[in-house]
């Protein structure tokens, strides 16, 4: 078994199966359990092409912690700072509001934003995408078309998302569909932007940390938002 072999089971991954699993579980349920089982599957692909070609190989070696840390912290900074423009803002603070958070205790918000968020989505995503996914493009095509390549894959991945916060919103019709496709465009981008720091600093860590940072940050304010709404 080679890094290439395993693309195009890969890209099927990244394309159609969070989807379906949005799809398929209930809304109640979905924002619980769609990303634990998603989660779930990645982490087992992420640990057997770590075992069968080496962590180091997929960016899974030893982090420089220094860096993680700045990472994170620059990254918390720059998102509180949309975070409180976006609540002093009437309309702003309507689409930053997640009543799906809001709807949370203090325990369950803290379990969600603390855990579910940096480990079963920033880590998991950041080890298959950047780690397993990106290795094997990068095998099989020039850097360019490896790193675009892995880009849209994350946005597409995120169509399931994109469905289920659309749903939770005031939205409907139209501007649920508007908000399927600006979170794939959006999520695509980023997904660029974190492949090219996980390229400049060797491995998943700093890009897991700016991951991380920007999700918790902004489910904070998403809260606060819908509490405050």
């Amino acid at each position: 078994m080679t890094l290439v072999s395993t693309v195009a089971p890969l890209a099927a991954y990244a394309i159609v199966f969070q989807t379906i699993v949005y799809l398929l579980v209930p809304q109640r349920r979905r924002t619980l359990w769609a990303p634990v089982f998603t989660g779930a599957v990645g982490a087992v692909l992420t640990l057997g092409a770590g075992w069968i070609f080496g962590f180091e190989t997929i960016g899974l070696g030893l982090p420089d912690l220094q860096v993680v840390v700045a990472w994170l912290i620059a990254t918390v900074v720059a998102m509180s700072a949309v975070g409180f423009t976006m609540l002093r803002n009437p309309e702003l603070r309507v689409q930053l509001a997640d009543p799906r958070l809001g709807a949370l205790g203090r325990g369950q918000a803290f379990v969600q934003i603390f855990l579910r968020i940096p480990v079963m989505t920033a880590l998991i995503e950041e080890a298959f995408f950047r780690g397993v996914l990106h290795a094997a493009l990068m095998a099989l095509y020039p850097p360019s078309i490896a790193i675009w390549g892995g880009a849209i894959l994350f946005g597409i991945w995120h169509i399931g998302p994109g469905f289920d916060q659309a749903q939770a919103g005031p939205n409907s019709g139209v501007r649920n569909v508007l908000h399927i496709v600006v979170t794939v465009i959006v999520t695509g981008l980023a997904g660029a932007a974190l492949v090219w720091l996980r390229i400049e600093t060797g491995s998943i860590w700093a890009p897991f940390a700016v991951h991380a940072g920007i999700n918790m940050t902004m489910a904070l304010f998403a809260r606060r938002a819908a509490r405050r709404s």
